[in-house]
């Protein structure tokens, strides 16, 4: 069953029915750009005090693979949680980290070592907050608005992605990387203070007797694997994960190749306009009815953009292809996320969600570590002067450095085309919208009360 299209909805109904919503959403922005201050000024404090190129490896993985091994895990246990209980808890201690850091710092007391024990306790809080997060959506949301609440969500990533630069580069040079951990520190707070101020209903009781963690964990998988199309949504997006992953890092060299580093900076900065014009987009607009369509479609065009990033060493093309890109990504992320939240029983969303993600960030460790080699190795000679590919693909795409980048991302935007194309071949997805039943609406679709500010009774 499809939910019923929202694009004439009354905006005062539509309002009234996601403000409890609104307020976690406003909280979770406020916390994103003090993190997105954060996640700038880190990078450049390593630099700038270390020069290594490995501490930056070790900072990716202190960050990614504690998710990648607690995700099924921190799924089960949101499930058995009260969500907003793990919201503040996980906002809390995040809090208490970044000020031990700050103090470290302004004291004089800190080591490298000490980022990197922080850097992987807040994946491993944040493998308990996403899940947590995206699983309340499911609470407070009617069904109908799920693809405008991702749309919400994404928008808000890109206001920091757009403004979190800008104010840190000021920053960093006026109060130092302790003073933006302390501005952190106080997001913190102002996230924690709305998730206090709402109530965030729990989940109907699981209809099965609660059982081991590593049977709930298998009980999530089991969810999956047997429902095909839900499974076969999940392969084809890891796999195109593997390659975006493989592309994201090697943006910046494909345009240094042939632009100034001041060139890429408002490359980056339209690009993240796009993203925010995306959100804003889908937030108002509630997505297509018929989300695997829209799913799909977004996706070709996403890939076609892509072949346009690749395809010149064009500052131009480059740019333009991103932006489009970035623009269309919302709708693609908002109707899988719809189609997750609809088709998945509340009492399990947790583990579900949390084995979804694992699954997609088990591929971005391998990406960034092959993306190098294989760029420099295999694509990069192909068309250099000379090479291989220099008078046949060269007479399109140029000859020299960064064209075998170029080649990468044109490379991969076909195979996700191609894949995209059989994936919407498969009947078991075209129909999934149809043939897997919605889960039974957590709540119904009418105006909410007002927030209740007494917290919300402990799960168990």
């Amino acid at each position: 069953m499809n939910p019923t299209p929202t694009a004439r909805e009354p905006l005062t109904r539509v309002m009234a029915e996601m403000r409890t919503f609104s307020v976690v959403w406003l909280g979770q922005l406020v916390s994103g750009l003090g993190s997105g201050l954060t996640g700038f000024a880190l990078p450049v404090w390593i630099y700038q005090e270390t020069g290594s190129i490995e501490a930056f490896g070790l900072l990716f993985f202190a960050a990614t693979a504690p998710s990648v091994l607690l995700s099924p895990f921190a799924g089960a246990l949101v499930d058995r949680w009260d969500r907003r209980a793990v919201l503040v808890a996980s906002d809390g201690l995040a809090a208490l980290m970044t000020l031990a850091l700050a103090v470290l710092l302004y004291t004089g007391g800190f080591a490298l070592w000490h980022l990197f024990v922080i850097s992987a306790l807040g994946s491993a809080l944040a493998t308990f907050q996403a899940p947590a997060f995206t699983a309340a959506v499911g609470m407070l949301v009617p069904q109908r608005h799920f693809a405008r609440a991702s749309g919400m969500m994404q928008t808000s990533e890109a206001v920091s992605g757009i403004l979190t630069p800008l104010v840190a580069g000021v920053l960093v040079t006026t109060i130092g990387l302790w003073g933006i951990l302390a501005i952190d520190f106080a997001t913190f707070l102002v996230a924690m203070g709305t998730l206090v101020a709402v109530r965030i209903p729990n989940p109907p009781p699981s209809p099965q007797p609660r059982q081991g963690l590593l049977r709930e964990v298998h009980d999530g998988w089991a969810f999956i694997r047997g429902r095909p199309a839900l499974l076969y949504l999940l392969v084809h997006f890891s796999i195109t994960n593997l390659m975006m992953g493989m592309t994201n890092p090697l943006f910046s060299p494909l345009v240094l190749s042939f632009a100034t580093p001041a060139e890429l900076g408002a490359a980056l900065s339209l690009s993240s306009v796009g993203l925010l014009l995306g959100g804003l987009a889908l937030s108002a607009w509630g997505g297509p009815a018929r989300k695997v369509r829209g799913m799909v479609l977004g996706n070709l065009l996403t890939m076609a953009c892509l072949l346009l990033v690749g395809l010149r060493p064009s500052l131009l093309l480059v740019t333009l292809g991103m932006f489009l890109m970035l623009t269309i990504l919302p709708t693609v992320q908002g109707c899988s996320q719809a189609i997750w939240l609809s088709k998945t029983p509340q009492h399990m969303l947790g583990r579900v969600l949390a084995i979804r993600r694992m699954l997609a960030l088990s591929t971005l460790p391998v990406a960034a570590l092959a993306c190098g080699p294989i760029a420099e190795r295999v694509f990069n000679p192909l068309l250099m002067p000379g090479g291989p590919l220099a008078d046949s693909v060269g007479r399109v795409m140029g000859v020299g450095p960064g064209r075998g980048i170029g080649l990468m991302f044109v490379l991969f935007a076909v195979l996700v085309t191609a894949m995209t194309v059989l994936l919407y071949a498969n009947p078991r997805v075209r129909r999934l919208e149809d043939e897997i039943p919605d889960a039974v609406p957590a709540r119904p679709a009418a105006p909410e009360a007002a927030p209740d500010p007494r917290p919300a009774a402990a799960g168990a």
